[in-house]
């Protein structure tokens, strides 16, 4: 049996601790390889932070052309400053995660919601399905208390209303994560913040279930 301490959960709590340089250099370099891109009306992008950015989306979707556009660590703020990276695009489907860093970094809720509108804003006029994606939950057993489940579970009522009033389709992936106490699915995680490879292959389960 492993006992909570040690190097492994030292490196553990090391890695969800995020420095604002490596992070910075992190999200201008990936910005700048995104922009660089030639890619046009791909079937489907993914947009987000590092949930996002450690999915091999492309892999479970074989016969079609899908971009990643997960940047660990961001928030709404950080897609909202590149969103119209994206929107150029003019992919057929779009699909949104983004919110469980800024809960993490204690993003005022209102102004949590505008960068969300401004972001759904942006695809006005546009061809692309955009779908909002709810917040997932989070281990406290594994992860701490950085983010809590009541917190995770007031941001996704402001998506799915905002989904709601815009006419966006809004997916319900938290209820398919979370165990029986409400936190994330020991079975999906290893650190209880990221998905392993059961909790990506959950995620596109669920979402091919809305077809």
């Amino acid at each position: 049996m492993n006992k909570i301490g040690g190097i492994d959960f030292v490196k553990t709590r090391m890695q969800a601790v995020p420095s604002a340089k490596r992070d910075a250099d992190y999200y201008f370099t990936k910005k700048s390889v995104f922009e660089n891109s030639v890619v046009q009306q791909p079937d489907k992008v993914f947009i987000g932070d590092s949930i996002t950015d450690y999915g091999e989306f492309q892999e479970y979707f074989p016969d079609e052309v899908v971009l990643n556009r997960g940047i660990r660590n961001d928030v709404a703020k950080g897609v909202l400053e590149r969103i119209e990276e994206v929107v150029s695009r003019n992919s057929v489907e779009a699909y949104l995660m983004v919110g469980v860093n800024d809960i993490r970094y204690a993003t005022d809720i209102q102004e949590f919601e505008e960068n969300i509108m401004a972001i759904i804003n942006a695809f006005d006029g546009k061809g692309t399905k955009l779908f909002i994606q709810s917040i997932l939950p989070v281990n406290n057993g594994l992860f701490g208390n950085e983010v809590s489940n009541k917190k995770v579970k007031e941001f996704n009522d402001i998506l799915q209303r905002i989904a709601e009033e815009n006419g966006l389709e809004y997916i319900d992936l938290h209820a398919h994560f979370q165990n029986q106490n409400g936190q994330l699915d020991k079975r999906y995680t290893i650190d209880g913040l990221h998905l392993n490879g059961d909790g990506y292959k959950l995620w596109i389960d669920t979402l091919s279930q809305l077809k």
